[in-house]
Formats: structure tokens, sequence, C-alpha cells
């Protein structure tokens, strides 16, 4: 019993930390990166100073091009999969499925006995209470993992945890917890991960096609342990940590994801942002969409590209593109003022200044002004780029985070407790018309799933007696 107890004072964090196999010594090379490195790795297409070469016919007379109608007949709910939808779990079931439930609990259960000799398989409905208390934790925040079974006045005076599961069964559970067979590593870099993660996103696309605009952009899974492909970007809230690139429909549904694992060994077509947006995009090229973009993606060969794809592209832009008009690009403007011009192609370069310059790029607009006089392709990009920072702002409440983890797991409990989270929800309002705060969401999954009781009124009320002789007011 000592022993045991002992092993349950281990703190969490080198509990996660423990190197799973050999393999994992290929993965512990930390390689920081910044934003001018970022820039510089991913845009093989590479910036010169914009080009005036003749390549290019510029006109002033900007017309709005005529492009297709959105003709997506899938777009929308796939209605057969949330008919029998009513509580916000069963929307997240959608997503946590048996099929995916069930492979967690074959991965673990085959590398759990080579992590604990006295390992006891799990199950599904383990499993998923095992997830619940996951969730708990994202939003019932203590210091410490042996908190949560911890009875002391001080923190409550309840073990938060301990009714449904024993704190050495969790512990177990997730030392125990894997996504892949070892024994048959494929030689990628997201071996440990690649299988949960493409289960994940095959049910995202299963349950809903997005509509004509959507919008791509990339996020950061916070992390600081050693890792070949942990990213440093000074901008970020999280500035060190795993680099997910996302497309998202309204609402910030997450359609589709790519993990950034570093460059790419094999041969290599366009640059690296031209290669994640055509991959994300795949499903969903040849029906007239408007894809948005931040300035990382934004580029000529990309627009050309996606209108040989009967797709749309806006975006901001940075003025030293390859094939961007410098005489537009350099041009010194004042405060309000704009300038714009398009190519054969349809495709605009407008430069206009506010606060500071910003510079568009549109397969589908022209150089209208609004009436509080900003260009409509601004009021437009605003609108769609909102998108993927809807989904980072509403994943970001109770975010299930600890200061160590390995870095798969990282990825998993991301996925679990909000890309996962954020697309029930969005479902959710979406078919039941119902409107409910993220946070309350997920306390009543949870809830269902741990079979909590909602806390009821007795009926008692307190009364206030009048003394004898005391009137009204």
């Amino acid at each position: 019993m000592a022993d045991d107890n002992i092993e349950l004072n281990d703190s969490f964090e080198r509990l996660l930390l423990q190197s799973d196999d050999e393999h994992d010594s290929d993965l512990m090379e930390t390689i920081q990166q910044d934003e001018s490195d970022e820039s510089d790795s991913a845009d093989s297409e590479s910036t010169d100073g914009g080009s005036d070469d003749g390549s290019e016919e510029w006109s002033k007379n900007v017309q709005k091009p005529l492009r297709w109608d959105f003709d997506d007949g899938t777009a929308g709910i796939n209605m057969d999969m949330v008919m029998d939808c009513k509580e916000p779990v069963d929307y997240y079931n959608l997503f946590m499925n048996n099929e995916l439930i069930d492979f967690i609990e074959e991965e673990t259960n085959r590398y759990g006995p080579t992590k604990d000799s006295n390992y006891l398989p799990t199950n599904n409905m383990e499993m998923r209470k095992f997830m619940a208390i996951i969730l708990q934790m994202g939003y019932v925040v203590l210091p410490k993992l042996d908190d949560y079974w911890s009875s002391d006045p001080a923190i409550g005076g309840k073990a938060i945890c301990g009714g449904v599961m024993t704190r050495k069964r969790f512990y177990s559970l997730m030392r125990s917890l894997h996504f892949a067979d070892n024994d048959n590593n494929n030689g990628s870099k997201l071996y440990k991960i690649e299988k949960f993660v493409n289960l994940f996103i095959a049910r995202c696309q299963h349950l809903l096609v997005p509509g004509r605009d959507i919008c791509i952009d990339e996020s950061m899974i916070p992390f600081r342990g050693r890792l070949r492909f942990r990213m440093y970007i000074p901008s970020k809230r999280h500035k060190y940590g795993i680099k997910i690139f996302k497309l998202c429909s309204n609402n910030g549904y997450t359609y589709n994801l790519s993990i950034y694992a570093g460059k790419e060994d094999q041969p290599r077509y366009g640059s690296v942002a031209e290669r994640v947006v055509l991959k994300l995009m795949e499903n969903l090229l040849g029906h007239g969409r408007i894809l948005y973009t931040d300035n990382w993606y934004t580029s000529m060969n990309l627009a050309k590209s996606l209108l040989e794809n009967k797709t749309n592209l806006v975006g901001t832009a940075r003025k030293n593109r390859i094939g961007f008009p410098k005489h537009v690009t350099s041009l010194k403007l004042k405060k309000g003022d704009y300038v714009a011009e398009q190519n054969g192609d349809g495709i605009m370069i407008l430069k206009w200044k506010d606060k500071r310059e910003v510079i568009m790029l549109s397969s589908i607009h022209d150089g209208s002004i609004t009436e509080r006089g900003k260009p409509a392709v601004i009021v437009d990009y605003n609108k769609g780029k909102s998108f993927n920072n809807l989904s980072d702002q509403l994943g970001s409440y109770c975010p299930y985070v600890r200061k160590t983890m390995k870095w798969y797991l990282r990825i998993f409990f991301h996925i679990i407790t909000q890309v996962s989270i954020v697309n029930a929800l969005h479902l959710y309002k979406l078919h039941s018309g119902k409107n409910i705060k993220i946070v309350q969401f997920k306390r009543d999954i949870v809830s269902s799933i741990l079979q909590l009781e909602k806390p009821t009124s007795s009926g008692r009320k307190h009364q206030l007696e009048k003394e004898p002789g005391e009137g009204t007011i």
C-alpha cells in the first residue's frame, strides 16, 4: 500500500513525459522557429519585391469579375445523422462515436501492459468517463491533479472525481493512453496520433459540409516540451507549440485540419502555404466557394490555382509577393486613400491606408468603397476571416491545459476538449435552434456521461414573520 501511495504521488507531469519507446528519441530534438524563419521556410515561392516585368498586364479599370454561382447541393448538416439528437451529449457523441472510442480502447489496451504488468483492460464506457473527467477538469480548475480526489475542506470538501473513477485507475489510464501500434511505425512523424486525427476529421466532414464562405488559418496547441516540429511564433497568444492548419466554416466549425510536422522530405510543388490550402480544400473545390486567407497564404499562384478549380480567393497579402504590381504595392498613400488594379484573370490587388497600409488580393471584388469609406473587399474579408477566430475564441474557454505533456496527448486533448466541443455546439445550435453558452454546453455533456445529478430546490422557502404590532410600509 505504501508503494502505491508513492506511485500515485508522482507528479502528473513526470508521468506524461515518460518516453514510450526507442522511437521517441527521434522526436526529442527541439527546433525553435520564429516568424521570419517560418515565412522563409513556408514560402518556397520567395518574395522578391514584386513584379513589373511585363509578365502581367494590369488595368486601373477594375471591374467585378463574372464568376460562378455557388452550386454545392450537399452543403449543410447531414440531417440523417442528427435527427435523433436532443441533448448536448448526443451531438458530442456524433464526433466521439463508437468507432473512434473503440479505436482508442484497442490501442490503449495494447500499450497498457507494456507500461504496467498489472494493467487492467479498459472498455468503451470507461474510456468515455475518462474523457468526461478530462472535460470536467477544464472548467473545474484545481492546483494539482491529486486535488480532484481530495476531500480537503480548503478546496471544497468533496472529492470531485472520486465517485466516478479512483485516482489510481485514472493515473493508470493516463499512462497507458495510446493511439498507435508501436510495432507498425509507418515512418511518419505523426504516426502516434495520425490515425486518431484522420478518424476525427472523417466525422467532421461526414456531419457537415461548409457553405460558400470558408476560411483557412493556423492555430497553436500550447507545448513547451522538446519536439522536432515545435514552433515558436512570437505574435501568437501561445508562443511555443504545435501548429495546426484549420479550415473553418461560419460559426467556427472545423471541417478539416492538418498538423504541421516540419519540412517535407519528398519532392514538393509550389509553396508550403499553397500545398496546405489545396490539401485542406480538396473535397470543396469546384463549387464556386470563396476562401479567405491571411498574408501567410495569399499569393498570385494560389489565386490562379484556385480559379482553375472554380474557387475564389480573398486575402490580405504581403507587398513583395511575386507577380504583384510593384507600382501599386509601393505607392505612398495618405490615410483614407486607396489604389486598385486588376490583371487579365480578374484578380485585383488593392492597397488602402487606414491606421496602417493594407494590401488585399481578391478574385471576386472590384474596388468599390462602402459608406464608411472602407473598401468592400476589406469588409467582406473581416467577416470571412472571423470564422477561424471564432473557432479559436470558443475553444479557448475551459481548455484542458497541464504544464507538460507528451506531444501527441496534447493534440488529443486539444481535439476532444476544444475542436469537438465547438463543432458539436455548432450542430446543436443549427439543428435545435437553441442558444447555449459553451461552458454550460460542456457541463451538460459531462453531467450526461458521468450521470451527475443537478442540484434541485428543496421547495422549502424561508419566510419572515411579523413582529407583534408591526405594520406595513
